[in-house]
């Protein structure tokens, strides 16, 4: 992970020398320096990283590296801002300007001489890596820990499995479909997480009667992540050939050997698995040999089993994907019970059913993932009494992750397996995998708020080549995106409109993984409020190397216990993040007390969901956060905001959805850096904001109309989803419907106007029929009547009405709308009258295969 943060340390360094050369006048030799030093120690981090976990020197090495780079940042970015506020204030009298040149000497000299302590600090590594044999190790010959794991993870066909349970289906599918027949080669593509048996799968494939009597030759061949084509080829020549072939292929060159593998592919039908390839460019290395022409091909077929979707689908596009399930309860006990308790007729029925009983409660530990199972399952097969099967249970965890051996087994365990994939993780997806590391178990991760820290934290950098509009979310959601695709978060709910993953999960074993990587980098501190010994020791906070701590609540916790967690005292004054977590939605036991942030000035994010802090109020020393990023106040009791706020010039999100009524000071418009804007439910009325400045906001919730200006919306040219307040009084929505000349980018709007039934029904056809690219549209008002159907966006596909009050049979017009694909009826939004028959027509609606009623 070392390598990803000493590479956005980099390009940040190089963009301050490029960018901002006069605000560098007199330390950009330094700067220069230091970004040398770093470009240096970065050529060797890739394999250090790799091999820190056989060497303590090459452990501390790197973490030294680590916190240097995040000091160098920390310290350039402080002088940054403070150079940039002094230019911004335009002094124009004589003696203040000159006392600004005195203070920016001084301040140049002290971030010179800090430069220069980190350049040394960076020297002294370096002069190590030679002195104390730290180079030698990271380059010493022998296997890395992925080596090593490769070699006792490859496959080989002739090992057949036969506790088999859960695969009868796809088996049967997967050979059918491969005997069809087909003039051209096709990709089967076997995709799915470590364990998950792809392997099991393939082997039960290539074994098969029906596939052994339709192919005439058959090859096997583990790639892995070291992927050598020439090897490869070879393995797969080898297999396929006759055995007086062989010394004659091994001596062929490689232009040799690519040629005469293709044409005998050509004449023969052949079956070839390519087991566990990991990325695309292994793929396009190997592919040259395997005819695709459908001339004088005579149906040979690949099988290829991967970690990664993106290579199955870049593979063979239209080929078949076969992506496995995790067994349910019922398939993974009857897995469980085939491997440890088949055949054991000399124990008694009694003692079976205690076994029995205590095997479905261990099994659901495994979490559906077939290789945990079958290694729980060959453990407990070597145990024959209640004691021993209890003393498993009681440490599942280990168990299952490590085979019940602290120090690790030399066969390979899950958590082995499951470390493969995060050490084929490019560096700027490590530090995203690792986060996950914050939320606690069986948590269904809101995807929105994971990226804005990642954004925060400057995990997500814009690329170059991309394409025109794209932002830093949308980058931050390709990298969920490729997680995903790599077979290491699941989706837990995409939205049905745009296909984005909304929420996500880690399975329980991958989250084990997360935490132990998380751990040895020294990632995250995380605090569970249930654990007494935690929170007891919170004082260890002041020592401890981790950037961020993640406060994780749970229901029940004791108030005495929690307050601890607000003495801000005992924190790492270096730490980047503070984050509380809310096991339970909707539940606040954060009961903080009286805050200080005095000794927390790096934070980049703040994020205080659910706390309960001592007078409503955030202390005045909030606005000394200046390099933060994100603040989120929602569902606090904080009533009013500090005008501090105004001095956090970097900040990106900004959610003040609080409890209550919030008074906020007129300084929002300080912020104009920010992207994402959550206003309270109901502000205060004595508030009256200016945001004309904020251009640069994708989302803005909850737009109060009452004190705000709505021309203030005309400059924010970059929204993507606006939700506004409408006052009851006035619900002329001409003003809002000027918004859709200059807002070009808007795809979700929400307009909410409070019902009461003295006020007449409104009219929105013109606010409709204004917004021609709306892709969601959401209404909380009483309406009556919809527009008609060609008033509407033609991409809607998502229409939510609340309280409306329909009285007209609303599906004659929705019925009409070509790419509607959920449509939501709240409460109160249709009234059953003129023989409309509501359920009725929103079964007939359901049915019509594109509408989602709920």
């Amino acid at each position: 992970m070392a390598e990803a943060v000493v590479s956005v340390t980099v390009q940040k360094l190089g963009e301050l020398l490029l960018e901002e050369p006069l605000f560098l006048f007199g330390i950009g030799d330094q700067v220069k320096q230091l970004q040398d030093e770093l470009k240096r120690l970065k050529c060797f981090l890739k394999d250090a990283d790799e091999k820190q976990h056989k060497s303590e020197r090459v452990r501390n090495w790197v973490a030294g590296i680590r916190e240097a780079s995040y000091d160098a940042e920390d310290i350039l970015e402080a002088f940054f801002l403070k150079a940039e506020s002094r230019k911004q204030k335009g002094i124009t009298r004589v003696l203040r300007r000159l006392a600004c040149i005195l203070n920016e000497a001084v301040s140049l000299h002290s971030v010179g001489s800090e430069i220069r302590e980190i350049t040394s600090r960076l020297s002294k590594i370096t002069t190590s890596m030679l002195n104390y044999g730290i180079k030698e190790a990271i380059g010493r010959e022998g296997l890395s820990l992925s080596d090593s794991q490769r070699q006792q993870r490859q496959s080989f066909p002739y090992v057949v499995e036969y506790n088999l349970v859960g695969i009868e289906q796809s088996l049967e599918k997967l050979v059918n479909d491969l005997v069809s027949g087909s003039e051209k080669l096709r990709v089967t593509s076997i995709c799915g997480m470590g364990g998950l048996g792809k392997t099991t799968l393939a082997k039960q494939i290539f074994h098969h009667h029906k596939v052994r009597r339709h192919f005439d030759r058959f090859a096997w061949v583990y790639v892995s992540q070291d992927c050598r084509r020439r090897h490869v080829w070879q393995e797969i020549f080898l297999n396929l050939s006759y055995k007086d072939e062989n010394q004659r292929i091994l001596n062929l060159r490689d232009e040799q050997l690519g040629e005469e593998l293709h044409r005998f592919l050509k004449r023969n039908k052949c079956l070839i698995v390519l087991d566990d390839i990991w990325g695309k460019d292994a793929w396009d290395c190997l592919k040259h040999v395997f005819p695709h022409e459908t001339v004088f091909t005579v149906g040979s077929e690949i099988i290829l089993s991967t970690r990664n979707k993106e290579v199955a689908l870049h593979a063979d596009p239209r080929g078949a994907l076969h992506e496995p399930q995790l067994l349910n309860y019922e398939e993974s006990w009857e897995l469980l019970e085939k491997i440890s308790l088949s055949g054991r007729g000399n124990i008694e029925p009694i003692l079976i059913t205690k076994l029995e009983a205590i095997g479905k409660q261990m099994v659901v530990k495994c979490g559906g993932l077939p290789l945990a199972i079958t290694v729980l399952g060959g453990l407990l097969a070597t145990k024959s009494t209640w004691n021993e099967w209890q003393r498993v249970h009681e440490n599942i965890k280990s168990y299952v992750s490590n085979g019940g051996s602290s120090s690790g087994s030399k066969s390979m365990m899950v958590a082995d397996v499951l470390c493969l994939s995060y050490e084929y993780l490019p560096p700027h997806l490590k530090q995203c995998f690792l986060y996950f590391a914050h939320y606690p178990e069986n948590y269904e991760v809101h995807v929105g708020s994971l990226v804005s820290y990642w954004i925060a934290e400057g995990m997500v950098m814009p690329v170059k080549h991309t394409e025109a509009g794209t932002t830093v979310e949308d980058i931050g959601q390709d990298y969920l995106e490729e997680l995903v695709r790599r077979s290491m978060v699941m989706v837990g709910r995409r939205d049905i409109v745009t296909s984005e993953v909304m929420t996500c999960r880690m399975h329980d074993l991958m989250r084990e993984v997360c935490l132990n990587k998380s751990e040895q980098e020294s990632f995250v501190q995380v605090i569970d409020s249930r654990d007494p010994d935690e929170a007891e020791g919170f004082p260890s906070l002041s020592t401890n190397t981790s950037r961020r701590i993640v406060v994780q609540l749970h229901g029940g916790a004791e108030e005495h216990r929690i307050k601890r967690l607000s003495q801000v005292n005992y924190i790492n004054p270096r730490f980047r993040s503070l984050v509380y977590i809310m096991k339970k939605q909707g539940h606040s036991w954060a009961l903080l007390g009286k805050v200080s942030f005095k000794k927390m000035k790096l934070l980049r994010v703040l994020d205080l969901e659910g706390a309960q802090i001592e007078g409503g109020k955030l202390p005045d020393d909030v606005g000394d956060l200046i390099h933060l990023r994100n603040l989120s106040l929602r569902l606090t009791n904080v009533k009013e905001l500090t005008s501090s706020i105004g001095n956090l010039k970097l900040m990106i999100t900004l959610d003040l959805f609080v409890k209550g009524k919030l008074l906020i000071p007129n300084v929002i418009w300080k912020l104009q850096r920010l992207r994402h804007l959550c206003m309270p439910s109901d502000v205060d009325p004595k508030t009256k904001l200016d945001l004309s400045t904020l251009r640069n906001l994708q989302q803005l919730w909850d737009f109060p109309v009452g004190q705000c200006d709505p021309r203030d919306l005309l400059a924010m040219t970059s929204l993507r989803r606006l939700s506004i307040n409408l006052s009851s009084q006035d619900t002329n929505f001409e003003a809002v419907s000027s918004l859709s000349t200059v807002l070009k980018r808007l795809r979700g709007l929400t307009i909410n106007v409070p019902c009461e039934p003295l006020l007449p029904p409104v009219d929105v056809t013109q606010l409709v029929s204004a917004f021609t690219n709306l892709s969601e549209l959401e209404l909380f008002l009483r309406l009556e009547k919809l527009p008609e159907n060609q008033t509407f966006s033609p991409d809607v596909g998502a229409l939510r009405l609340w309280q409306c009050g329909l009285v007209d049979d609303p599906f004659q017009v929705l019925e009409r709308l070509p790419n509607l694909k959920i449509l939501q009826l709240f409460e109160g939004s249709f009234v059953e009258s003129r023989g409309v028959d509501c359920r009725r027509r929103c079964h007939d609606a359901s049915c019509l295969h594109r509408v989602k009623v709920l």
